[in-house]
C-alpha cells in the first residue's frame, strides 16, 4: 500500500482557495502584499474615470458630440449620445467597483468589507445619504492625488521586480554554466575562472543592490498598506465618482440616483451652471413644480428637467440595467458586424496613402525606390484589408467612373478635385479611426497599460456605434478617389511597369 503525502504548501493553498470570502482575515493577510498590483490597477482605473469627468474633458466631449463624424455616422440626437457616454463611464466604474468588492472581503472594518452592498444601495437611490455619511463632497481631489501617487509607486515596483527577476535568471544561468562546463586547458582554465569570478561578483553586487531597491519600494508602496486603508480609499473614491457622474448626466439620463448639489461644494464646478431663463421656464416643464420661497434654496436638484428616455410602460427592468445594456451596438452598426478595428485600419492606411500622394513629387523623389516600395506596400496592405463587399463596391464604382468619361479622369483638375474630396472625408473619418485604434490599445493585455491613469477613449468616439452602410459608403468614396489619383500620377508623373487596381 502506497501512502499519498500531500505537500504542506499545496494544502495551505487549498485551504486558502476553499476558505469562505466572509471569513475574517488572519493577521498574516492584513497587508496587500502581492495583491498590491491588483489594487494599483483598480486605483488607476478610478483615477482615469475621475480625470475623464473633469470640466475640460466634459466640454470636449460635448464638442465631439457635435462633430460631423458622430452626427452623421452615429446620431445627431444629443440626449442619446449623452446616454451612451454615461453608460460607458458607468460600466467602467462598475468594473472598478467589482475589483474593489473582491478586495473588500479581506478587510476587517465594517464599511469597506460591505462595499458591495453599499455600492448597490448607492445605485438604487441611497447615494446622497452615503455622500453625507462619508463626507464625500470634500477631499475628493486629495484622495485622487494620493491614489495617483500609489499607482506610480506600484508601477515602479513592478518594473524593478521585473529587473530583479532578470538578474536572478542570469545568476541561475551562470551557476548552471559553472556546473556543466567541460574540461579546458590549465592556462585557459585560469583565465576563464578569473573572468567568471569577476562577472559573478559584479552580478551579485548588482543583484544585492536591486534587492535593496525592491525592498525599499515595497515599504513605500501599497505592498505594506493594509487592506482596510487601501479598500476604504478606493471605496470612497468609487462613491464620489458615482456622485460626480450623477451631477453631470442626471439632467439628461433617466435612471441615475437623485443627487443634490450645493453651489459652495467643490464638486459644483463640474455641473452645468443654472440658467435664469431656464429656471423661469421650469414651471411649465414636466417634473416637480417650482415653489417660490422668500429665501434662496441652498440645494438644487440635478434631476429637475430629467425625463424618461426610451422607456416603455411594459419595461420592468431597472433603469441602470437598461442603461448599461445600451452599450451593445445595434445590429446595423460597424461594431455589431465586428469590423470596427478593421475599418479603422483601412481608413488609416488610406490616410497614409493620401499623405504620400499629396502634392507633386519632387525630381529627387522620382528615383527614390524606398518611397516607391513603401507606397506599393501600403497599397497592397490596403487592398488585402478590404472585405469582399467593400472591394466589390469599389470595383463597381470604378467601372462606372471609367464608363462616364475616361479622359476626365486623366485631367489634372479632376485629380485635384478628387484629392479635395478625399481630404474632406478623411478630415472627420481619420480622427474616429484613430480613436478606434486607441480604444483597442487601451484595452489590450499590456501589463504596464494597467497602471495608466489618463482619460480613456469613450466607445462613443469610435466606429463601434457608426452606421455600417454609411461608413462603407464613405470608405468607398475615399478608395475610389485614391484609385483615380494613383492612376493619374502613374500616367503623368510616375510611369510604372506594374499596377495594382483596387
Amino acid at each position: 500500500m502506497v501512502a499519498l503525502i500531500m505537500p504542506k504548501s499545496w494544502l495551505a493553498d487549498l485551504k486558502a482557495r476553499l476558505a469562505s470570502p466572509t471569513d475574517p482575515p488572519s493577521q498574516s493577510d492584513h497587508h496587500l502584499g502581492i495583491l498590491a498590483f491588483e489594487a494599483a490597477a483598480t486605483m488607476a482605473r478610478l483615477v482615469s474615470i475621475h480625470n475623464s469627468l473633469a470640466s475640460p474633458h466634459i466640454l470636449q466631449l460635448r464638442s465631439d458630440m457635435r462633430s460631423q463624424a458622430i452626427s452623421y455616422l452615429i446620431s445627431p440626437d444629443q440626449p442619446y449620445l449623452l446616454r451612451l457616454a454615461c453608460a460607458d463611464i458607468l460600466s467602467d466604474l462598475d468594473r472598478a467597483a467589482d475589483a474593489v468588492s473582491r478586495l473588500s472581503f479581506r478587510c476587517r472594518s465594517a464599511f469597506p468589507r460591505a462595499f458591495s452592498t453599499t455600492y448597490s444601495d448607492a445605485k438604487n437611490g441611497s447615494l446622497m445619504s452615503l455622500v453625507e455619511e462619508f463626507s464625500l463632497k470634500n477631499g475628493s481631489d486629495k484622495r485622487i492625488r494620493k491614489m495617483d501617487k500609489q499607482v506610480a509607486a506600484a508601477a515602479r515596483l513592478y518594473s524593478e521586480m521585473d529587473t530583479l527577476n532578470d538578474l536572478e535568471a542570469s545568476e541561475r544561468k551562470m551557476d548552471e554554466w559553472k556546473k556543466h562546463s567541460g574540461p579546458i586547458p590549465m592556462q585557459q582554465q585560469q583565465n576563464a575562472a578569473a573572468a567568471v569570478d569577476n562577472g559573478s561578483d559584479l552580478l551579485r553586487r548588482e543583484l544585492r543592490a536591486q534587492r535593496q531597491r525592491v525592498a525599499k519600494l515595497m515599504d513605500e508602496s501599497l505592498w505594506q498598506v493594509s487592506f482596510d486603508k487601501a479598500v476604504s480609499m478606493m471605496a470612497k473614491a468609487a462613491l464620489s465618482i458615482l456622485y460626480r457622474i450623477c451631477l453631470i448626466f442626471s439632467q439628461f439620463v433617466h435612471g441615475l440616483p437623485p443627487v443634490y448639489y450645493n453651489m459652495y461644494d467643490s464638486l459644483y464646478s463640474y455641473t452645468p451652471s443654472p440658467n435664469r431663463k431656464a429656471k423661469a421656464k421650469a414651471k411649465s416643464s414636466s417634473g416637480p413644480m417650482a415653489m417660490d420661497s422668500p429665501k434662496p434654496p441652498i440645494y438644487e436638484t440635478a434631476v429637475r428637467h430629467s425625463a424618461p428616455l426610451f422607456m416603455r410602460k411594459d419595461d420592468k427592468s431597472k433603469p441602470l440595467e437598461k442603461l448599461v445594456r445600451c452599450m451593445v451596438p445595434p445590429p446595423s452598426t460597424v461594431g455589431s458586424a465586428g469590423m470596427a478595428l478593421r475599418y479603422a485600419n483601412v481608413i488609416l492606411a488610406a490616410d497614409k496613402l493620401l499623405a504620400m500622394r499629396s502634392g507633386d513629387p519632387q525630381p529627387s523623389d522620382q528615383g527614390d525606390d524606398g518611397d516607391e516600395e513603401d507606397e506599393w506596400g501600403t497599397r497592397e496592405e490596403l487592398y488585402e484589408m478590404l472585405p469582399v463587399g467593400v472591394r466589390a463596391a469599389v470595383k463597381a464604382k470604378l467601372k462606372e467612373c471609367w464608363k462616364k468619361d475616361v479622359l476626365a479622369i486623366a485631367d489634372r483638375g479632376v485629380a485635384d478635385g478628387w484629392g479635395q474630396v478625399i481630404k474632406g472625408l478623411l478630415s472627420w473619418l481619420g480622427p474616429m479611426a484613430r480613436d478606434t485604434e486607441r480604444w483597442h490599445e487601451e484595452r489590450n493585455l499590456d501589463r504596464m497599460q494597467r497602471f495608466a491613469t489618463g482619460p480613456r477613449t469613450l466607445m462613443l468616439k469610435t466606429l463601434h456605434f457608426a452606421d455600417l452602410e454609411k461608413t462603407e459608403a464613405a470608405m468607398v468614396e475615399v478608395l475610389v478617389g485614391l484609385s483615380c489619383m494613383c492612376w493619374y500620377h502613374e500616367q503623368h508623373q510616375r510611369p510604372l511597369s506594374r499596377s495594382i487596381q483596387i
